[in-house]
């Protein structure tokens, strides 16, 4: 039991698969995941995962979940009950609440309790942003909570394999495309990433290539927008190949409405790229003031496209062209290098998990 830990998640992302990898340097991970897809199996899979608990809690040391939600009702309940630590990795849908998008482990009464005690009971919550850590105090005041942003895989790069070199000159550079790397299989996300912004903003550029990258093409006719003709959209990839989308790109654009911390735009600025982002979430604590940002002022209604919405797109647009006609810059990169590698994340969990208590 010394050093076993149960390692709860949902869904098998890049990120999940990260910390587990981390863990398994000083525990023994034994992976746990919950299936909440389709809706249906939810009662029977909180049906096992309680009877789990009862037979194995005591084998375990501590728990380890990745966000708060239905799944993580049940392991925070037998560790507060068994004097188990338990901690919870808070990534942004888990403290969110937009009805109009129906987004959010708060836009139900149910889900919002379950969500809510899960963050209450945790030994700490490991908030991906201080963005997220000021929701999580303000849902559930003195909870114990702490930042740990998330890690990325920082590749190395040279001139002669960067398409996009950074020792050019802008003006002497081949076509310059802006990119927008968001995984959108549904209508609701497509709004959530903003994807119609994009696609605005790109139909204001016409002599501009964009390209988007993660997105199913069939989406823009579910939420009744035409893709512009300068944007190239393509489907989810391996992320060994999104490497060769962020390598030829000049420009990295993410105008979310809703963005716990933004992987994509790391990675983005990672090699070098000129981000032009919307003041979303923690977004703004990725590029640190670099590149480009704007408010995207909008009414409730998210179908209505009215003049106040069209000036701030005409906005981004001409924020888009400034980062055409500038530089790709190392600065970029280093703010990634210096606050949100793998290696910092790795050793800020050990940090928490080992040696320092979180804050209440």
């Amino acid at each position: 039991m010394e050093n076993n830990v149960l390692f709860i998640y949902t869904h098998n992302s890049t990120f999940v698969r990260g910390d587990a990898s981390i863990l398994r340097k000083k525990y023994n991970v034994k992976e746990y995941q919950f299936k909440n897809n389709p809706k249906i199996q939810l009662p029977l899979s909180l049906l096992m995962l309680f009877f789990y608990l009862l037979f194995n809690i005591s084998k375990f040391k501590l728990i380890y979940i990745w966000f708060a939600d239905y799944h993580s009702f049940l392991p925070t309940l037998f560790a507060k009950l068994f004097g188990k630590r338990v901690y919870i990795v808070i990534g942004g849908y888990d403290v969110c609440r937009e009805k109009r998008y129906n987004y959010g482990s708060f836009s139900k009464p149910l889900r919002a309790y379950l969500t809510r005690q899960s963050i209450k009971w945790a030994s700490c919550n490991l908030c991906v942003s201080k963005n997220i850590e000021r929701t999580v105090n303000a849902i559930a005041p003195n909870t114990k909570t702490t930042v740990i942003y998330n890690g990325v895989f920082v590749p190395e790069i040279s001139s002669s394999t960067d398409t996009g070199s950074y020792l050019a000159s802008a003006k002497d550079l081949p076509e310059k495309k802006v990119l927008c790397v968001a995984l959108v299989s549904t209508v609701q996300a497509f709004y959530i990433k903003g994807i119609d912004r994009y696609n605005r903003v790109a139909s204001l550029l016409p002599h501009i290539q964009f390209i988007l990258v993660g997105c199913k093409p069939t989406i823009f006719t579910m939420a009744g927008h035409k893709p512009s003709s300068n944007l190239t959209i393509v489907e989810a990839i391996p992320h060994a190949q999104l490497q060769e989308y962020y390598r030829s790109a000049h420009v990295y654009c993410q105008f979310s409405r809703k963005e716990s911390f933004s992987l994509s735009l790391a990675e983005a600025m990672s090699h070098r790229i000129i981000p032009v982002i919307a003041t979303t979430g923690g977004m703004p604590e990725v590029t640190g003031g670099l590149g480009f940002s704007l408010y995207f002022y909008e009414k409730n209604a998210i179908f209505i496209q009215n003049e106040t919405t069209l000036n701030s797109e005409k906005e981004a647009a001409q924020l888009v062209k400034k980062a055409l006609e500038t530089e790709k810059s190392d600065t970029f990169r280093e703010r990634i290098i210096q606050n949100f590698t793998l290696e910092e994340r790795e050793t800020q969990l050990f940090e928490k998990l080992i040696t320092q208590p979180c804050k209440k």
